[in-house]
């Protein structure tokens, strides 16, 4: 973005606008803001704007065409089930093992609310179930693990709403009550 002393701005994620005073850097001005104090922002976090108060975009050509990808340069996703399909559970039987538990989905899983907590869960389902299908993906175990039972529930309730899917236990001498398998039928 050129920009040159005297130009109007306002910035992106706050209510303030104002008039460039000073070029510090290529990528940093010092702008005399609405709220009476000058400050030193990154251009990043400006828009440019003109007499009628409307935006005005610069667009350097050269740096918007090194951020295009061209689909011959695209390559394959890793996808959500890459870990998954690493396991050596997949290599050797064909199943996917998805730990569920809150502790291997998020960083903080204790910042979250229980809604929250369960709607996380059952997005990573949806997402995997999603996946494996397109992949052809035939067996998948969701660990859930014991608790109070409301993840296992809302697990069943959701996955009994597909006709492909066979959904039952998983072996109980190797998950406890703790698991559920689901087959996925040829559609």
């Amino acid at each position: 973005m050129e920009v040159t002393i005297g130009q109007q701005v306002k910035f992106i994620n706050e209510n303030l606008k104002g008039e460039i005073i000073a070029i510090v850097s290529k990528d940093k001005v010092l702008v005399a803001c609405s709220d009476g104090f000058d400050h030193e922002v990154m251009l990043s976090e400006l828009l440019i704007i003109g007499d009628d108060n409307s935006h005005t975009y610069i667009i350097d050509n050269e740096k918007a065409e090194s951020k295009v990808i061209h689909k011959t340069k695209q390559k394959e996703p890793e996808g959500i089930l890459s870990k998954y399909i690493a396991s050596s559970k997949y290599k050797y039987e064909g199943a996917l093992e998805i730990d569920l538990h809150l502790e291997k989905l998020v960083e903080f899983p204790g910042k979250l609310d229980d809604s929250l907590r369960l709607h996380t869960q059952m997005q990573h389902v949806k997402n995997c179930l999603s996946a494996a299908k397109e992949k052809n993906i035939k067996k998948i175990v969701f660990i859930h693990g014991v608790g109070t039972g409301v993840l296992k529930m809302e697990l069943h309730n959701y996955l009994s709403n597909f006709d492909f899917l066979i959904v039952k236990e998983a072996d109980f001498r190797e998950y406890g009550s703790g698991a559920t398998e689901v087959i996925i039928k040829n559609s």
